[in-house]
């Protein structure tokens, strides 16, 4: 070792205080950069893990492959690994439930790198075609029964479907779908993603309309069962109970579905077109292994890292770069010194770099360790929530992964961010001559005059009119001391802006209604008393609030002028204006009958009067006239208001049900005063070229099936109801007002109750025992609608977690850089002070002095600071709006924040650093060359 890092060292050890701050500067600097690119490597490699658990590793699908397509995808030197499920046939199996009576047999090939999801619980997969692995719940739904080890004889063939039952019971080709149009077979065959061709009969008497055609007896042993993951091989609504076998083989005619991986997964559009393929590309997979549908993902993805990343790396910078920078100012004496004995401008860089590279080897180790531990502990913590997302189907939560591309990422960011750091006051300390070095004349620019305000000196007298001219003079130390302020500031809004829009985003995208539990109760009979109910379920424990209400669909022909003209604008665009009937168009409306007394709560939420929605001739309503929609051009989920205003005349309309068919909006047939009913076997091909409207549907005087509801629209609110489930068009009114015959409410044969509690799960239990208890025997339904809302608040939860443990640490390294700052100068003032106290300076002075240094310093801090933290808050507006239409919002309450904390800060640092000053001894300080 040179004598030059020798003396560094000594430097370092010498001023313990400073070397210690800028160790924990560098660890914060560094712990928190790998926290984010480890949280991004987590989280990616969680839902990469998820998905594939889920839904399977394969990258495409081709369903209804033949042979020959199975064969070309498996040759080709683009495919990494392919696997197949094969159709073998159907089996009779005597299910209880109705609509699943068979064992859908499937080949399946060995599993590959987990192409096919296929979970089992309980013994292996088959081994070859006279083994046989089958669902959990077959015996769940279906009441049939098997265990591992069991022989299964079964009569398999296809389902045909029988034109006479079909017809005799009402079905047409068309429920067949359009495949089996040209089937040549006399009887077409149906396939697993045909549900069961049946009808209900009175009674609850279902009555299939086909029949399955025997091809072959076989034998199998059951060798494991599997639980059945949310996927396409067995839709819920499949006639088969999905079981697998080892197909023997595969001929021209056999027909498969096709799954396979890509060597390079960045070529899988382009083999899809160049191959001519039609099916399905695995894009949530594609999207977190970096290829996504839209780039508006990867613009807010990349944007706010971005910004989370350049906070971090400024505020480090800021911190590390003082550090250094007083370092440098400290040494300067001995630099000159140096100098004068023949070391060289290089020399002196060097110690600079040396000293920042030492720091740095403990600094950024530790730093890694740390930001890993955090993060470690923060999934502990929260990581069991993401297991709600997925409904518990995925029984792992979320851990640390720790990427060596993320710790490299970490290292190599945190040890720029120190080079960056030390730049300048490497450079600066090689600039100034040996004489001038040794003299310290650069500190302090000495001017003819400097002109102190009245108003300093008559607040804080001599001692403020000295402290005035000495920062007037010595602008470095003083700089130095409002950039950390400045620092401080622009990071604690930053941070705190960034985690407000993230949370705004979320909680607009997956909008959850307050309540916990949803119950409906019959009032068929009219015996029915809401308001006793509601005093139960007060009264019951864990419960907090409840409201009853009541609901219905309605549709209005809202006018052009009280339309907003942004939502009009996206209509016509999305629907190139085929939604308006001239200058009106059609909205669906939710309407709410509200108890009165949630309906006055709310009134008052809002800041609306009584009088003008309980006291009024009219039908009154407030409205609730946001909503969410995707725009498919922007690639971004966007936010409008659908109304323009409030205080509007409007009808809402809705027509009679009429059994075995649906009301469809025929503008026009309304037109010409008809409503057109379709039957609803063909609810989804109304629309078809040979449909014939005369046959197929219906259609009744507007007159005899339309009911009209004249409602006055007052207020928009936007703080909502319990009940409300949905930010779409919705009117919601006082139920009392809708007593007497209106239409809507006295058709309504139950109450339902909205319900919050403090524990969603002891909550609904007492819940149920109150009713049970009280003999509320007319319970239609109850609902945990907390277990549904929970995966949406869990992230939320799970946002505000990592982004205010981010604004802790942000504020820890801001808080380090001002202690830094403040500390080293008040120190490298000692023999000033000491000078001052040697003149007769008295403690009184010195605090007033000081007060009016706080002060200044808060004051520039804030001048400075609190437009550039507003200026970084609109760049992270316009990043997330890249994705998701958030309002503009200003932090107030960080604003706040930071203004008392910087002065908290800066008055608090001041006293701790003039407690040391108070005990020196001026004489001796006075000759300590070394200050």
């Amino acid at each position: 070792m040179n004598i030059f890092n020798k003396v560094t060292l000594q430097s370092l050890k010498r001023n313990k205080v400073r070397t210690l701050v800028t160790i924990i500067g560098i660890m914060l600097s560094t712990s928190l950069i790998c926290a984010v690119t480890t949280s991004i490597a987590s989280v990616r490699q969680y839902a990469i893990n998820y998905i594939e658990y889920i839904e399977g590793s394969w990258h495409g699908h081709e369903p209804g492959a033949d042979y020959s397509l199975y064969e070309t995808l498996k040759g080709s030197d683009q495919i990494k690994e392919t696997g197949a499920l094969s159709y073998i046939g159907y089996a009779d199996i005597e299910s209880r439930n109705e609509f699943k009576p068979y064992l859908y047999i499937s080949g399946i090939e060995e599993d590959k790198e987990g192409l096919i999801p296929v979970h089992i619980i309980s013994g292996r997969m088959p081994a070859d075609s006279s083994e046989i692995l089958i669902p959990e719940h077959l015996e769940e739904n279906g009441g049939v029964s098997y265990g591992i080890g069991d022989t299964l004889k079964l009569e398999i063939g296809d389902r045909r479907i029988d034109q006479e039952k079909c017809s005799a019971l009402g079905l047409n080709k068309r429920e067949w779908g359009e495949s089996k149009q040209d089937e040549t077979f006399e009887d077409p065959i149906l396939t697993q993603d045909d549900e069961l061709l049946a009808a209900e009969e009175p009674g609850g008497v279902v009555k299939t309309a086909e029949y399955l055609d025997i091809r072959e007896e076989r034998e199998y042993t059951v060798v494991g069962i599997y639980k059945r993951i949310r996927y396409e091989y067995e839709a819920y609504s499949a006639p088969g109970y999905t079981a697998f076998t080892v197909p023997e083989s595969y001929s021209g005619d056999t027909e498969l579905s096709v799954f396979f991986t890509m060597k390079d997964i960045n070529g899988i559009y382009d083999f899809y077109k160049e191959n001519e393929l039609k099916g399905e590309i695995h894009r949530d997979l594609l999207m977190f292994n970096g290829i996504a549908r839209y780039r508006s993902f990867y613009n807010v993805l990349f944007g706010l890292g971005a910004i989370v990343i350049g906070l971090i790396v400024f505020g480090s910078v800021m911190l590390i770069y003082n550090a250094f920078a007083i370092s440098v100012s400290e040494r300067t004496k001995q630099f000159g010194l140096l100098s004068s004995i023949g070391a060289t401008k290089k020399q002196l860089r060097r110690m600079v770099r040396f000293e920042a590279v030492t720091l740095s080897a403990i600094g950024i180790p530790l730093g890694i360790g740390l930001g890993i531990l955090g993060m470690w502990v923060t999934f502990i913590s929260i990581g069991s929530r993401f297991q709600k997302f997925s409904e518990n189907d995925y029984p792992e939560p979320l851990r640390v992964c720790v990427s060596k591309a993320a710790i490299i990422a970490a290292c190599v960011i945190a040890f720029v961010t120190i080079i960056i750091s030390v730049f300048i006051p490497s450079v600066r300390a090689t600039r100034i001559s040996a004489v001038e070095a040794i003299r310290q004349s650069t500190d302090i620019k000495q001017k003819k005059s400097v002109k102190t305000p009245k108003i300093i000196y008559k607040l804080f007298g001599i001692s403020g009119l000295l402290s005035h001219k000495y920062f007037k003079r010595s602008k470095k130390k003083y700089r130095t001391t409002i950039i950390s302020l400045f620092m401080s500031i622009v990071l604690f809004i930053s941070a705190y802006s960034f985690t407000s829009y993230l949370v705004i985003a979320v909680e607009d995208t997956f909008f959850t209604a307050e309540m916990d539990y949803y119950a409906e109760i019959d009032n068929t009979g009219g015996d029915c008393d809401p308001d006793r109910i509601l005093e139960l379920m007060k009264n019951t424990e864990h419960i907090t609030d409840v409201e009853y209400f009541n609901y219905q669909y309605m549709y209005c022909d809202a006018d052009e002028g009280i339309i907003n003209k942004d939502f009009k604008d996206f209509i016509n665009s999305e629907y190139s204006g085929e939604m308006f009937n001239g200058d009106s168009m059609t909205l669906g409306v939710n309407i709410y009958y509200l108890e009165d007394g949630a309906f006055r709560r709310l009134l008052r939420k809002n800041g609306l009067s009584e009088e003008k929605y309980m006291n009024t001739d009219k039908l009154a309503a407030v409205a609730v006239g946001d909503t969410m929609m995707f725009d498919r051009d922007a690639g971004r989920t966007i936010h409008i208001r659908m109304l323009a205003s409030g205080d509007f005349d409007i009808s809402a309309y809705s027509y009679d049900e009429i059994d075995g068919y649906y009301f469809v909006h025929d503008s026009e047939a309304e037109s010409k005063g008809m409503a057109v009913y379709y039957k609803e076997q063909d609810m989804y091909s109304y629309e078809e070229d040979d449909y014939d409207p005369e046959k197929e549907s219906i259609r009744v005087p507007v007159e005899e099936c339309r009911h009209e509801m004249d409602i006055f629209v007052g207020d928009i609110i936007d703080e909502y109801p319990l009940c409300l489930e949905t930010t779409d068009l919705s009117f919601i009114m006082p139920i009392s007002r809708c007593s007497e015959g209106t239409y809507g409410y006295d058709r309504t044969n139950s109450y339902r109750f909205a319900v919050k509690s403090d524990d969603s799960e002891l909550g609904y239990e007492a819940l149920q025992e109150t009713l049970k208890s009280n003999d509320i025997k007319n319970v239609v339904s109850m609902y945990n609608y907390a277990v549904e809302a929970d995966s949406n608040r869990s992230l939320i939860v799970i946002i505000k977690v990592f982004a205010y443990g981010f604004i802790v640490l942000i504020s820890l390294i801001a808080a380090a850089n001002v202690f830094n700052t403040i500390t080293t100068n008040i120190n490298l003032r000692r023999r000033d002070f000491a000078m001052l106290k040697s003149v007769g300076m008295t403690d009184k002075c010195m605090r007033k002095m000081l007060n009016y240094e706080c002060l200044m310093y808060g004051t520039k801090a804030l001048i400075y600071g609190l437009p550039a933290a507003a200026a970084v808050t609109y760049l992270i507006y316009r990043t997330i709006m890249q994705g998701v239409d958030v309002r503009y919002i200003i932090p107030w309450k960080a604003v706040g924040i930071s203004v008392l904390s910087v002065f908290a800060v800066v008055f608090s640092t001041m006293m701790y650093s003039m407690r040391k000053v108070k005990k020196d001894n001026p004489v001796e300080t006075l000759k300590n060359e070394n200050l």
